[in-house]
């Protein structure tokens, strides 16, 4: 039986989950060590191989596939240790990486510093040259120039070069022949061309993509030969994945030749664990939220898609590639309660982390957390959590919430710590309206899937906050990630540069393009052994109105054809652009301004079930460990049962108010909701009223 390795390596655990080919399921968590990955690997496995009774390298021959989620690229990018980078553009366009499109997220903060510019100024050098928007030479490029801007490189210890010219999108000729005089140059520094890493329209996104690229790669580059070098040498020879931004899995050589898909690479397997779940119940429209020591990530799946976008910013930088669309918050368990200089109650960005952690770790951490409210609240043991794996002190949770938050506001402990949880649901709660509300989804629609350690708690009072009346806990809470890198297609994006009026397009073009860009993805997806009845392709239009800033992409069948011109794609912009911004003009002129094909390599059956080692026998009330109080408003307190979720037989139904503690993961359980084990190891919540 071949099974698949899902390895999710996170700030503080890093994650395991060994899936066979009929849904059984064996999981292993072990802490993060980013200066030693291979004692982290080798722990891991470890684990694995003695829950099955062999050692590591019988276990390895089970595998046929790894498939491995990094934050080595955002940590990266938000730590500054990027690859010195030079970049080669078209002489007048040296400060488009400073100028940007003219706007600053915080558009009315008059004093919000820029960015610092992935590449300084001095190692941004045009170069003559120019290609006009129809593809022709208007000025032939001067090859003395990208030879004296290698010295210049060489000078200043440049490791990699991005090169971004004027429609280099229409004709790559002038990017080809520098990389070319650059190999010379330069041999061994990696140079990336805009025109392959996002040939679109908009220099800003382009620019910035490839630069990033640039200084991205050396990093991502030793990170992955390190990995597949310890897993060769433990005795791996088999093929290794990486989850991309876009949800979907590449090889290595794909994500060094775009080292920017390695971005949110954790974070954006999520909402393929969350869509599995969502069909296990019938579901479409989920919203994962996976909320774990430090943040909250948050994305959707709409109609059995997951929800992706271009052109956003990743740490205030433009990428242009297709993400996840995934809305990181500083809101975890270790996120730190403060009062601010008007007075006023404040959560989070700021962490306690792993270590020393929140205040009733014991680890010497004084600040009041997330967890420490859940604690004082009953919510969480005040004994232990990770199924008595970890010892807890609830007095530390208490009196932390009293010295910082409770005297300062005037107020007891218990109503501190009941705004901390109030307050950080609703932050979460807004976070989750700027993916669904804000976009014209109507949440009434969605279900919650619960992904992170801490998510449980808060689901239910986030979900009564939104009008969402499902929830879904899958016993892989904490291991959501990974779970959804084991299980998530491999995909690759191909788009062209295609701007024309809608008056103006002409459909024989456009279907040359598609197929061009289709027969790429079918030879591409081959050449990783997958046939064609594996392989699933989608065509893309980005579309606007006249005049619009934005695009909307328009998402078409594999077979779909524009013989008959424009008409279908008219009524379907218009209906998503209605949907979207609560509005239409069927009058106004449409424009193309770009194709795009997204294929799917697609490894076999879809799982329907899963199955993990420890199924329960016990009704939920034989299930009862013991009673806790536990406060559902700052003045109420009541006697809560808390049960043994690992006890609990298929089908049992608890109704709440109550606590169920799982290995892993705490689920609330608040009065008007009820949560009903499905054999899926899932635990499934309703509202009441909703019967």
């Amino acid at each position: 039986m071949s099974h698949r390795l899902g390895i999710d390596i996170g700030g503080t655990f890093t994650d395991f989950v060994l899936l066979s080919e009929n849904g059984d399921l064996q999981v292993a968590k072990v802490s993060s060590n980013p200066e030693d990955l291979d004692s982290v690997i080798d722990e891991g496995l470890g684990e694995l191989a003695a829950q099955s009774g062999i050692d590591i390298p019988a276990l390895l021959r089970q595998f046929d596939l790894i498939v491995h989620g990094t934050t080595i690229a955002t940590n990266a990018l938000i730590q500054g240790k990027l690859a010195r980078t030079g970049m080669l553009c078209t002489a007048g366009f040296r400060d488009i990486l400073e100028l940007r499109e003219g706007l600053k997220e915080r558009r009315y903060d008059y004093i919000q510093p820029p960015p610092t510019p992935l590449v300084p100024r001095h190692l941004r050098l045009p170069i003559d040259e120019r290609i006009n928007k129809d593809g022709l030479v208007l000025q032939p490029l001067d090859e003395a120039q990208v030879r004296a801007a290698a010295a210049v490189f060489r000078d200043n210890g440049v490791e990699a070069v991005a090169v971004c010219l004027l429609w280099s999108i229409v004709n790559p000729a002038h990017e080809e022949r520098i990389r070319d005089l650059l190999a010379r140059e330069m041999p061994g520094a990696p140079v990336y061309l805009s025109s392959i890493i996002s040939p679109q329209l908009r220099e800003y996104p382009r620019f910035s993509t490839t630069a990033l690229c640039a200084a991205l790669g050396s990093r991502l580059h030793d990170y992955i030969g390190r990995l597949e070098s310890n897993l060769e040498g433990a005795g791996f020879h088999k093929a290794i994945r990486y989850i991309q931004c876009n949800g979907g899995t590449t090889s290595a050589a794909g994500l060094r030749e775009r080292p920017v898909l390695a971005l949110d690479s954790g974070p954006a397997a999520g909402p393929a664990a969350g869509r599995f779940f969502g069909r296990l119940f019938d579901i479409d429209n989920v919203i994962t939220l996976d909320m774990g020591g430090t943040s909250l990530d948050v994305s959707l799946v709409h109609q059995g898609h997951i929800d992706t976008a271009k052109n956003v910013d990743v740490h205030r930088y433009r990428v242009a590639v297709p993400m996840v669309n995934v809305r990181t918050l500083g809101a975890g368990g270790g996120s730190i309660a403060w009062i601010d200089d008007s007075g006023l109650l404040q959560v989070g960005p700021q962490s306690a982390e792993a270590w020393p952690g929140p205040a009733c770790y014991g680890r010497g951490g004084e600040a009041a957390t997330v967890t420490d409210a859940n604690v004082a609240l009953g919510y969480f043991s005040d004994r232990q959590l990770l199924g008595g794996a970890m010892a807890i002190d609830g007095d530390l949770a208490r009196d932390s919430i009293r010295g910082t938050i409770a005297k300062p506001l005037g107020v007891d402990g218990l109503e501190a710590a009941y705004a901390i949880y109030t307050l950080v649901n609703e932050n979460m709660a807004n976070a989750v309206r700027q993916i669904s509300t804000e976009q014209g989804h109507d949440l009434r629609d969605f279900a919650f899937i619960c992904g992170g350690g801490c998510s449980g708690a808060h689901a239910a009072r986030i979900a009564e906050s939104l009008g969402v009346t499902r929830i879904i806990v899958p016993r892989v809470a904490s291991l959501l990630c990974s779970f959804g890198a084991v299980i998530a297609d491999v995909r690759h994006d191909y788009s062209r540069n295609h701007a024309a009026r809608f008056s103006d397009c002409n459909a024989g073009d456009i279907n040359r393009q598609f197929g061009e860009m289709m027969a790429s993805a079918r030879a591409d997806l081959a050449a990783e052994g997958f046939d064609p009845e594996h392989i699933r392709l989608q065509r893309t239009m980005d579309v606007r109105y006249l005049g619009e800033l934005g695009v909307l992409t328009l998402t078409l069948a594999e077979a779909e054809i524009f013989a008959n011109g424009m008409g279908p794609i008219e009524t379907l912009f218009d209906q998503e652009h209605e949907r979207a911004f609560t509005f239409a003009d069927p009058d106004c002129e449409r424009e193309l301004m770009g194709l795009g094909v997204i294929a799917y390599g697609q490894r076999g059956a879809l799982l329907s079930r899963i199955a993990m080692p420890g199924v329960g026998d016990q009704t939920p009330e034989q299930a009862i460990s013991h009673s806790r109080q536990a406060s559902f408003a700052p003045d109420q307190s009541l006697m809560v049962a808390v049960y043994d979720g690992a006890k609990v037989a298929f089908g049992g139904e608890i109704e709440g108010p109550a606590v169920i503690e799982e290995d892993t993961t705490t689920i609330l359980v608040p009065p008007g909701w009820r949560a009903r084990l499905d054999d899926s190891h899932a635990w499934f919540m309703w509202r009441l009223d909703q019967d």
